[in-house]
């Protein structure tokens, strides 16, 4: 598994007594309704998910259209296409951050420490992914394969997890 969007954690002051609280469309396959679908029509978010064990990307979440098993959103979108589409001036600056996206039959669930969402991309590409989203970043970041082997360095009110 791997952490998802972006929040608002409750030990920011910004945030105090939010509890779980994020803005980003979630597929919950367990209810198997999106959580925040009336945000899917945000522009400028990106959008990956499965129907049953085949992904899917969206490099504008609004442009979804059909039925999943998975997904979710985020922002910026870092590949389409085999192509780098994010904006590399806007996102400069470096931290831990992470990434999902596919290539062919592979699936990249990715961790970076002290890198910019824009080297992410080039990250994500060398791998071989075709389309890549970023994912949230900081001590949200975390990576779960047989226990922790990243994070989280708070609580998580969503995540990707494979089975």
């Amino acid at each position: 598994g791997i952490h998802g969007t972006y929040f608002c954690p409750p030990d920011y002051a910004s945030c105090t007594g939010k509890v779980n609280s994020y803005d980003f469309p979630v597929y919950n396959s367990r209810l198997g309704k999106f959580i925040n679908a009336d945000k899917l029509f945000w522009g400028g978010r990106g959008m990956i998910a499965f129907n049953g064990s085949n992904p899917l990307f969206f490099k504008e979440a609004n442009s979804y259209g059909g039925s999943v098993t998975a997904a979710l959103a985020n922002y910026p979108s870092l590949l389409s296409g085999g192509q780098i589409v994010v904006d590399e001036g806007a996102y400069s600056a470096a931290g831990t951050r992470g990434a999902i996206g596919y290539g062919g039959s592979t699936l990249f669930a990715v961790i970076g420490s002290n890198i910019s969402i824009a080297n992410m991309a080039y990250v994500m590409q060398a791998l071989g992914a075709q389309n890549a989203l970023n994912l949230d970043g900081g001590g949200s970041v975390a990576l779960y394969l047989n226990g922790y082997k990243v994070g989280p360095g708070r609580a998580l009110p969503n995540a990707i997890i494979f089975k």
